[in-house]
């Protein structure tokens, strides 16, 4: 387990300066930082915070603004966590018959690509690197990184304690559940691990805009997500639900739409100054 766990960081740290190596390529901005350069970082870090307020801000708001198109994905979305329902113990019953030794090595990838180490080393890897290197491209990558993974993990705990479903390992039933709490037991859907790993995999698939990349973190996030169930400690749906936060999430946060969203807050001398533009 601890070998798996180290190959994966292994290959994230690979990752994280393979992909700074060639955005340096294409840098917007590679002056030497010069006497004002704390000045200029800490104004940097300021502006990248109000950024990310404002993309959470956007985030939240984004289901208000849905044309048709996003209407009927959310629909979609819904229906299938639904339909996978109907089929949770069916599918629990299924992976516990295939266990096997390389299965298990699998799991343990998965479930370390959906905590919050890769997170943590990939997001401050980019955005250091972008800091200090004068790189926009890498700077604002490691900034959507945590972005991404902080909204759509909000969104799902939220939602775990809202419904407290038990999780499968409690032999309790996939439709057992407790309503409003926060044990562990009782967290089970969303996944959490699953939108963690859909949300770092779709953020950095956007940004860095290759395919062999993109095959590899999509790939480790679909190991995320089996994993949970074969774990035990997900039903199907809950990593449906959960995959389909992380990965709406990072591409509203990575992609396009999140330009098209019309919140902002700027300061002002009398406080703070709440902006829609339309």
């Amino acid at each position: 387990m601890f070998k798996d766990r180290l190959k994966i960081t292994y290959f994230i740290v690979l990752l994280v300066f393979t992909v700074n190596y060639s955005f340096a390529q294409t840098s917007r901005n590679s002056n030497v930082c010069d006497s004002n350069c704390c000045v200029n970082l800490g104004s940097l870090v300021l502006d990248d915070f109000k950024v990310s307020f404002n993309d959470g801000l956007n985030t939240f708001a984004s289901p208000f603004h849905y044309n048709t198109k996003d209407a009927i994905i959310a629909g979609a979305v819904l229906t299938t966590t639904a339909l996978l329902f109907t089929i949770d113990d069916e599918t629990r019953t299924y992976f516990k018959k295939n266990n096997s030794s390389f299965n298990d090595a699998l799991k343990d990838i998965g479930n370390f690509y959906g905590n919050v180490y890769p997170t943590v080393i990939i997001g401050a890897g980019f955005y250091s690197y972008g800091l200090f290197a004068g790189n926009d491209n890498i700077r604002v990558t490691g900034r959507m990184v945590f972005e991404s993974v902080a909204i759509a993990g909000l969104i799902t705990t939220i939602t775990k304690s809202v419904f407290g479903r038990h999780r499968p390992y409690t032999n309790d039933g996939s439709m057992k559940f407790e309503g409003p709490t926060i044990e562990s037991d009782y967290f089970s859907f969303p996944s959490g691990h699953s939108t963690v790993a859909f949300a770092l995999s779709t953020t950095l698939a956007n940004r860095i805009h290759n395919t062999y990349v993109s095959i590899g973190l999509y790939s480790l996030a679909g190991i995320t997500a089996l994993a949970r169930i074969y774990d035990d400690k997900h039903w199907a749906s809950d990593v449906f639900l959960g995959s389909a936060i992380g990965y709406f999430v990072g591409d509203f946060i990575s992609g396009k739409k999140n330009k098209e969203t019309a919140y902002h807050i700027y300061p002002t001398i009398n406080g703070l100054k709440l902006v829609y533009n339309l």
